[in-house]
């Protein structure tokens, strides 16, 4: 009994150790991961107006789409913005179109989320871009800016009839913490008099993109005395301005008639073109108004397709074979073309190989995932085209009869390319035209996907040469997030500024120039973020080179994010101490019977 008193009285001990010892280890571990999840809080659940708008975290702040947002929005710099309707007065029962102007001084496109809210006495009726309508404001989220160009933005009102002479009708355009205003004055001093009379007729009921539309504006006094007036309209965004009769004044979208004189019972006719654009949805609704004072005339015309406008990105693919061996290599030339007057910017690029294929290798930068291949960001000039070259092996195995089907898809487009195997190779003459330095001007490569914080990325440059002539005067340069990654060793490159350039004075056919170098990654990058950097090459002897064959884009994802695994230390402390409160029993119980 004195030997089972005794056991109890140490296994008591041990247990209450191993308790004490658990709760304090939990506490502490607790607090450090909770110290650890305000380092990460979103910024829209944290109670910070982050972006320095005056409004804090969802669902207030409109920045905000949900309360797990790491951003509620951004503190831009180098960034001009305006706004204005184009008018000094406004009537009441009128409408009404401001134009958002954003330019950037940065040297890289910036991503901005844009707001308007409406003056007083206002109804939004449309906005361009889907633009998102939330109550008062109309917000554009994520809106790219290009350098050297400038980013317009459009709004439509209604100005109602609580509106009085004299107010200051006033909107408000922001764009990260710049904010910009435009007042116009409520005109009501003709509402007493009686209206004149407006007629407006484009002679269509349909029309297609791209088509030019005169529109017929007959102005009538027929009423009243002599009148002085001003002709107004405001242009609706599918609309482009060609061209107008008489003494005009234009301002963005409006174009007016001021000054303009009518006898009593006189009548005047005016003319204004535009062309529609070429974009323009199918069965959307174009609806021009011309205003005098309180009267006006309006215009209905509905978009419909005789033929389909062309897609904005047109592709084709052949091997140039119709009959190819077992063993035979078949490259496939993958030809990307831009239909549009604007650069195509981040296009993705699938290829799938053939049965009875093996890959071999793919041109700038596709990379075989073990079934597919992939180009990702591919950017193509205006009105330029790109090629793609995706190379495979006839298998060993490939009986003779078997159909070799290789297929590629570009932003809903598709295009096929079939060989039949054969014990003979038999052109098929379909070619695809391919630039004349495919696979030999520049290539960029990283030596990874992605990072974590702090971490460092290899690059890797190759030029060549294959022209009959020298490449003079070379300048590679090479353009770095400095928000997020810094250069660490730029290999004889010369920093200037945010980009790393490097000289070579001549550059002979078939002779090819590499360069290596490395840019750590910033510890304080979010993670999901992507950090890209371009390059470019110029010279004597590369001007007929398209700009999207002198230009590489490489990124790599930042991940900080690691999943969970193993079982929790406190667990693992606990289950220990409960291993080793039961040695002294084994022991004591081996005693016993010894």
């Amino acid at each position: 009994m004195l030997r089972i008193a005794k056991r109890t009285r140490i296994l008591a001990s041990i247990g209450v150790l191993t308790l004490v010892l658990t709760a304090v280890h939990s506490i502490v571990v607790q607090n450090a991961f909770e110290g650890i999840s305000a380092a990460i809080f979103p910024e829209c659940s944290d109670g910070i107006d982050n972006d320095v708008d005056g409004i804090i975290d969802y669902p207030f702040d409109h920045d905000c789409d949900s309360p797990s947002d790491l951003q509620e929005g951004t503190t831009d710099r180098d960034l001009y913005l305006t706004i204005s309707d184009g008018l000094e007065e406004i009537n009441t029962d009128d409408n009404a179109t401001y134009t958002i102007g954003l330019r950037t001084d940065s040297s890289q496109p910036e991503l901005v989320t844009v707001r308007f809210y409406k003056p007083q006495f206002s109804t939004v009726t449309t906005a361009s871009e889907n633009g998102r309508i939330a109550g008062n404001t109309v917000i554009w989220k994520d809106t790219v800016i290009h350098p050297g160009y400038v980013k317009e933005l459009f709004v439509n009102i209604h100005l109602n009839s609580d509106a009085r002479e004299g107010d200051l009708i006033i909107a408000e355009a922001y764009a990260g913490d710049i904010r910009v205003t435009d007042a116009t004055r409520v005109h009501d001093g003709n509402k007493m008099r009686v209206p004149m009379e407006v007629f407006v007729d484009d002679g269509k009921i349909y029309a297609e993109p791209d088509e030019i539309l005169t529109y017929q504006v007959l102005v009538k006094n027929t009423f009243g005395e002599d009148r002085e007036f001003t002709l107004r309209t405001q242009l609706p965004p599918p609309l482009h301005f060609m061209g107008a009769s008489g003494e005009y004044k234009r301002t963005n979208r409006s174009v007016e008639w001021e000054n303009q004189f009518l006898p009593a019972g006189g009548e005047a006719l005016y003319e204004l073109k535009a062309q529609i654009d070429r974009e323009t949805t199918e069965f959307g609704t174009l609806r021009v108004r011309f205003a005098v004072e309180a009267a006006f005339g309006t215009d209905t015309t509905t978009i419909l397709y005789e033929e389909l406008p062309p897609a904005t990105i047109d592709v084709g693919m052949t091997d140039g074979y119709s009959e190819a061996k077992v063993g035979e290599l078949l490259t496939y030339a993958i030809n990307i073309k831009n239909n549009q007057t604007k650069l195509v910017q981040g296009v993705d690029v699938k290829g799938a190989i053939p049965m009875y294929a093996e890959f071999v290798d793919a041109s700038e930068g596709g990379y075989w995932n073990g079934q597919d291949v992939f180009w990702k960001g591919v950017t193509v000039s205006p009105h330029g085209s790109r090629t793609l070259l995706l190379t495979v092996r006839v298998r060993r195995d490939a009986p003779l009869g078997a159909i070799m089907r290789g297929s590629v898809s570009v932003e809903g487009r598709d295009a096929v390319d079939q060989t039949v195997v054969s014990d003979r190779n038999v052109k098929s003459g379909q070619t695809v035209e391919r630039p004349m330095n495919q696979k030999t001007l520049l290539r960029k490569v990283a030596d990874r996907h992605e990072v974590r914080p702090g971490d460092t990325v290899r690059y890797s440059i190759y030029l060549k040469n294959t022209y009959d002539h020298p490449i003079r005067n070379v300048r590679i340069e090479d353009r770095i997030d400095s928000q997020f990654s810094e250069v660490s060793d730029a290999q004889q490159g010369v920093m200037e500024g945010d980009r790393i350039v490097w000289n070579v004075p001549v550059l002979n056919p078939g002779e090819e120039w590499e360069v290596h170098y490395t840019v750590r990654v910033f510890s304080n990058v979010p993670h999901g973020m992507e950090i890209a950097n371009i390059v470019s090459v110029n010279g004597e002897g590369l001007e007929s080179i398209s700009l999207s064959e002198r230009v590489r884009v490489g990124s790599v994802g930042v991940v900080t994010k690691m999943p969970k695994s193993g079982a929790p230390l406190d667990v693992i402390f606990a289950s220990l101490m409960a291993v080793l409160s039961g040695v002294p029993t084994i022991l004591i119980r081996r005693r016993y019977i010894i």
